[in-house]
């Protein structure tokens, strides 16, 4: 369906409910060798021994691979410049070991099930440490992860003005925790890479970009960019989370090479839920403050951020937060602190709005909070504090431009569509005769960030006489 409510027939449906998509997995690669990777079992220690003597032997394995043998491939480059050049994750672990899943091992071998085999006889010994997983814990620096760093805060951000609460009839305040998930897509992470006879990187990927990993790998292989082609086919769901290629598969061309053969590279549905950067990870202290009558005049939100053990997305996905604090309402006196640790658990990453659904849950959260104690129905005291009507742009109170908007007219579009008042009639009803089937009516009001730099731009694409798409602008 599009916006204009008309029906739109997606060209690549039949496809995928007949004969099927064209995934990486499905490449067929004549002489190809896979990876499976051993994964630490410990969310921190220090790895006092690895033994791969069995490994090495087990039918069918042509390559065993530590940190020691992959030395020139240094570490994996930071997703931005601004991450501490401390905190940058190897390929594979060396000396410690940093989450639950971390690699420490990469195994190759003829067939997908020797590799796994294999994997299953190599033996790492841990000495281990204290884990931290609790954010707020992090912040304190007792256990710190990266002594060269020498602190587990990666960043920390707040607004040029906090909320000041003086005159406000009634605040409310909350701890609210968006806890970490995982993006479940169904193709799970999955590569395949080798090097052309004139020395050119070929690598497939099921990720969500594939220009940001052609320029990933010329940097890791010190390669120009149109010595690398990358290939995404059809991708089975990402989310975000594919957004990002991560360390496990940019090292298969370091792999191909050593072996001078292709290498393909597909995680269990295990390592996913395990190991696949995941989503949200956000500790918030709400507090909100208005008149008797309905009127919000103050609103702050202090988080704390989960970056996980390595810095990506996750570790800017607070300064999204940001954006969004003060969603589709008129509130001019905000205030936003935010402090980004790591702790010893997979990365965060992007997951389906990445920051700004986290903004959206803490105002909404607050809304019903702050409609309860003044005893008014929360859609009364959301229409009283929507931006009204707007044709040209708007600028919130926390600093983020809008371009246009009719919030009280969607909210009143969406109260009339559920019946909004013959349920707050049920409700009462069931209610007061002791029924508590109904307890609760749900309202949330959305706003997303559409574009994300400065300026705007333009494409556009059609088909042509022949079928095929051709970008005209």
């Amino acid at each position: 369906m599009s916006i204009l409510g008309n029906a739109v027939v997606r060209r690549e449906d039949p496809a995928f409910l007949t004969t099927g998509g064209d995934y990486v997995d499905d490449l067929d690669l004549p002489n190809a060798v896979h990876l499976t990777y051993v994964r630490s079992i410990a969310a921190h220690a220090t790895i006092t021994s690895i033994d791969t003597t069995e490994a090495k032997t087990a039918p069918g394995v042509v390559g065993v691979y530590t940190a020691a043998d992959m030395a020139d491939l240094g570490l994996a480059p930071n997703v931005l410049p601004v991450f501490p050049e401390e905190m940058r994750r190897p390929y594979v672990a060396s000396d410690v070991v940093l989450y639950v899943g971390q690699p420490i091992v990469a195994v190759l071998a003829e067939t997908r099930a020797q590799a796994v085999d294999a994997a299953e006889l190599v033996f790492v010994d841990y000495d281990i440490l204290p884990a931290v997983v609790d954010p707020e814990a992090a912040a304190t620096d007792e256990t710190v992860l990266f002594p060269d760093h020498g602190t587990n805060v990666i960043n920390r951000m707040a607004s040029e003005s906090q909320a000041d609460f003086t005159g406000c009839e009634v605040v409310v305040e909350e701890r609210i925790v968006n806890q970490r998930l995982t993006a479940a897509p169904i193709e799970v992470r999955t590569g395949a890479a080798w090097w052309t006879d004139d020395g050119r990187l070929v690598h497939y990927s099921a990720c969500q970009g594939g220009h940001p990993t052609r320029d990933l790998l010329a940097t890791i292989f010190e390669l120009e960019t149109d010595q690398v082609r990358v290939v995404v086919p059809d991708v089975g769901g990402g989310f975000g989370a594919k957004s990002r290629t991560y360390p496990e598969e940019l090292a298969l061309g370091w792999y191909a090479r050593a072996l001078g053969r292709p290498v393909k590279w597909t995680e269990t549905r295990t390592e996913n839920v395990m190991a696949m950067p995941q989503g949200r990870g956000q500790i918030q202290y709400a507090k909100m403050g208005g008149t008797r009558d309905g009127l919000i005049t103050a609103y702050q939100l202090d988080v704390f951020q989960d970056a996980g053990a390595y810095p990506i997305i996750g570790a800017v996905l607070a300064g999204m937060t940001q954006r969004m604090l003060t969603g589709t309402y008129e509130i001019r006196n905000v205030g936003f602190n935010a402090t980004t640790v790591a702790t010893n658990k997979v990365s965060t990453t992007a997951y389906r709005g990445a920051g700004r659904p986290e903004a959206a849950v803490a105002i909404e959260r607050m809304i019903d909070r702050f409609a309860d104690e003044i005893g008014l129905d929360p859609a009364e005291v959301r229409r009283k504090n929507l931006v009204p009507k707007f044709t040209e742009p708007y600028v919130t109170g926390i600093g983020t431009p809008y371009d246009v908007g009719d919030y009280p007219e969607a909210l009143r579009l969406a109260l009339e569509a559920v019946g909004y008042d013959t349920l707050l009639a049920v409700q009462a009803r069931r209610r007061d005769g002791g029924d508590r089937s109904l307890l609760g009516i749900g309202i949330g009001v959305y706003v997303e960030i559409t574009a994300g730099g400065p300026g705007s731009e333009f494409g556009s694409v059609e088909f042509g006489a022949d079928g095929r798409l051709k970008v005209v602008s």
